[in-house]
């Protein structure tokens, strides 16, 4: 992996804090900001980097809420980044299996990179004071409806009014670290063929209830132990989103335009369902996203038209060619998904 102007590696921590930066100053979603980051981190560490990365962001409340018990006044808006890295290093200590050293020594560490010398003392000692102190304090913020549930209150309302004795069951849900789920490329393998290579690897898994190419693992794992993933025979894909691609009943010599499509995980479904499409044109509003999806599709052995623009500006991209299937994955709130 290349990284520009000779620079090293980024520590996945660092790249985690950036992406949750962004997101705490307003400036983006985590699910726009991140790719950049990952972009900038090893190969290997991408998959640290969004557990880092999603899982603080689902613990938020609960994590600023202790950073607050903990400092001694908030952080400025300026210092966005710092507040960030610190909520990915208590992130570590309470929520992962990180041993508590490396937590806090790799945290630490990357304060150097944000040019802000006070960081490190401040960020060494209050997560030194969260190892110490942190369980005890939490469990006195808990009384507070949003640091029990890690869900903003406004949520909670809604919940509440639809699901009155259900609510909490639903927050604690949508907590709950999600499971590692492939998807599996038909030009390579069938699903139980694939089952079966998993099985002789020693990875427990089964199949998917909706999805006729979905496995769901029984523990994540790096995706380099799982067979075929550099030659393209598997993808990590949510079972949900594995079903557009049959819901679209493609057909040999149909042209598809999947417009919003970053990171082409259903770009690539598409191609991998009906091999015979005269065509995929896939459009992002973000250059830079599409970047990830070529990279996917290369992987898979894949091609599509990748064409950066807004796909409802039709007169800046659109060749005038019809499309006898859209697939429109739209930007959205997801909370119906947390």
């Amino acid at each position: 992996m290349r990284h520009r102007h000779g620079a090293g590696p980024m520590n996945p921590r660092l790249a985690a804090a950036k992406a949750l930066a962004a997101v705490l100053s307003g400036k983006a979603s985590l699910n726009s900001s991140l790719p950049t980051q990952l972009d900038k981190v090893e190969v290997r560490d991408r998959g640290l980097t969004q557990d880092l990365a999603f899982g603080t962001a689902r613990w938020q409340p609960r994590l600023s809420a202790l950073a607050a018990k903990l400092l001694q006044k908030p952080f400025k808006a300026a210092d966005a980044d710092v507040e960030a890295l610190l909520l990915v290093g208590l992130y570590q200590l309470f929520y992962s299996r990180i041993p508590a050293h490396a937590a806090i020594g790799e945290t630490v560490g990357c304060a150097d990179k944000l040019k802000k010398p006070w960081a490190k003392g401040l960020l060494n000692a209050v997560l030194r004071n969260a190892q110490r102190d942190g369980e005890a304090l939490l469990i006195d913020l808990e009384q507070d409806p949003v640091v029990r549930t890690a869900h903003p209150r406004w949520l909670q309302k809604a919940l509440k009014a639809a699901w009155p004795e259900q609510w909490e069951a639903i927050c604690a849900a949508n907590n709950a670290h999600p499971p590692m789920i492939l998807r599996v490329n038909r030009r390579h393998n069938s699903r139980d063929q694939y089952l079966e290579l998993l099985n002789t690897a020693g990875l427990q898994a089964s199949a998917c209830t909706f999805s006729q190419d979905g496995i769901v693992l029984a523990e994540p794992c790096d995706v380099r132990s799982l067979p075929g993933f550099a030659e393209g025979w598997i993808s990590v894909q949510d079972e949900a989103a594995q079903l557009a691609a049959d819901l679209l009943e493609l057909a040999p010599g149909q042209r598809v335009l999947d417009a919003c499509c970053a990171p082409g995980g259903k770009t690539c479904h598409l191609l991998e369902v009906q091999p015979q499409l005269s065509g995929v044109v896939a459009v992002d509003l973000e250059a830079k996203r599409l970047v990830r999806v070529r990279e996917n599709l290369d992987r898979l052995g894949l091609d599509a038209e990748l064409i950066a623009a807004d796909a409802r500006e039709t007169a800046q991209w659109w060749d005038g060619k019809p499309f006898q299937r859209i697939l429109l994955d739209a930007p959205c709130s997801a909370t119906g998904v947390i």
